[in-house]
């Protein structure tokens, strides 16, 4: 029986198994697919281009100011589902749980601390549901940030300035 054409014919290593991609060629994969998404060919190493709303960020859709917001917000709501056993807002994502922390400090039982969560998590949804617009806006923040899909950007710049204003 004849190897099917589509097959790719690979060396193999000296235990047997087949020759795995060196990270050299890992990376031009993933630096190619970037570019295609649209960052600059300097920008493609950077951690920013691995999530939309960095790219945003890469492609001065959002201003740093903006971004550092969004952060504080990914931060936020994972503190909060953490604090009342929910389940993360994004499994697939541990890069938003890495970029401050994630709360992997905090000690779940400590009242003062999940009092002090709760209580960030209510101001800035507050802040956000008291704009005339602001259940858009937090879907869009949700979409972007947590859930790593493109959003309207105009709502998303809008949920972003309100959040600057909160923590500004």
């Amino acid at each position: 029986m004849r190897p099917s054409p589509f097959l790719k014919i690979r060396q193999r290593e000296p235990s047997g198994r087949l020759q795995r991609e060196s990270v050299a060629e890992i990376t031009a994969t993933a630096t190619r697919n970037r570019i295609r998404m649209g960052v600059r060919p300097g920008d493609a190493r950077s951690q920013l281009a691995g999530s939309v709303f960095g790219r945003l960020c890469l492609q001065q859709e959002i201003n740093a100011r903006q971004y550092e917001a969004g952060c504080r917000f990914a931060i936020a709501v994972i503190r909060y589902a953490k604090v009342m056993g929910f389940a993360s807002p994004n499994p697939r994502s541990l890069d938003m749980l890495m970029l401050g922390g994630g709360g992997h400090g905090e000690e779940a039982g400590d009242a003062e601390a999940i009092a002090k969560t709760r209580r960030r998590y209510e101001d800035m949804f507050t802040a956000l549901n008291d704009a005339p617009d602001g259940k858009r806006y937090l879907k869009a923040l949700k979409a972007c940030i947590l859930q790593d899909q493109h959003a309207e950007l105009g709502d998303l710049r809008c949920g972003l300035n309100i959040l600057c204003r909160l923590w500004g």
